[in-house]
């Protein structure tokens, strides 16, 4: 086994280096291996049964939750995506059957506007990690289901059948998420890269407004774009809070 490992540490280290390596054409993949079991102290590859023993016992709900959107992506791939459904199976066993859940993720979520805050699209109060957070919540609560796919309209379908969200609310996470989504990919057309704010510069405000409407056109508002992300963030708050607090 240690041999094994050894061969399966160097593979590994190889292909970092290849993905992370600086060239002309920039970088393939920035890696970031430290969210492993016990982090940089950890060993690099480990065994199944010490991923899920460390999750049983050891792990913080924050790694829970960030294993929770891994996805096997080469290799045997029905191997480890039945891996990782055994995990999230630990973590549903260890955070979704216990009463601390909701206070376990708010706290979460709250370091988060704090860290990160200047990008309100995202982690300011009502942004787009609301409802990532509420999926996740809803989610463990309910039972470990593993998606093959994290499309977040799928996920919000796959809660509403399972009775956790009323339609009303299913439909609004939707039209909430697609607008936040094409905010995000207008930003990054409009001004090259993803500011987390709207631009202040009127060309790159109008040709995001533009692509907002042509992305959303079923649900997209005749009024400023701030006053629509206005009333959005404020709504998704709103169902963020009742869902986590029971109001």
């Amino acid at each position: 086994m240690k041999t094994e490992l050894a061969f399966w540490t160097r593979v590994a280290e190889r292909t970092i280096d290849v993905l992370a390596s600086y060239t002309g054409e920039g970088v393939i993949f920035s890696v970031d291996t430290r969210l492993r079991p016990l982090g940089r102290e950890g060993e690099l590859v480990q065994t199944e049964s010490a991923y899920k023993k460390y999750f049983a016992e050891q792990a913080q709900a924050w790694e829970a939750i960030t294993y929770m959107k891994s996805r096997c992506v080469t290799g045997d791939i029905e191997r480890g995506t039945t891996f990782l459904h055994d995990l999230q199976n630990v973590d549903w066993r260890r955070y979704g059957q216990s009463g601390t859940l909701a206070a376990l993720l708010t706290e979460m979520r709250r370091k988060l506007e704090k860290e990160q805050g200047h990008q309100p699209l995202k982690a300011g109060p009502g942004g787009y990690y609301d409802i990532d957070f509420a999926l996740m919540y809803l989610r463990l609560r309910g039972a470990g289901i593993f998606y093959p796919s994290l499309n977040t309209p799928e996920r919000i379908e796959v809660i509403e059948r399972m009775g956790l969200l009323s339609r009303e609310n299913a439909d609004f996470l939707h039209h909430a998420a697609v607008f936040y989504r094409a905010l995000d990919h207008g930003l990054r057309v409009a001004t090259g890269r993803s500011l987390g704010t709207l631009p202040k510069a009127r060309s790159q405000y109008e040709i995001l407004t533009e692509l907002v409407r042509r992305w959303t056109p079923a649900s997209f508002e005749a009024r400023p774009l701030e006053e629509q992300l206005a009333e959005m963030r404020r709504r998704t708050r709103e169902l963020f809070t009742q869902l986590f607090e029971g109001r």
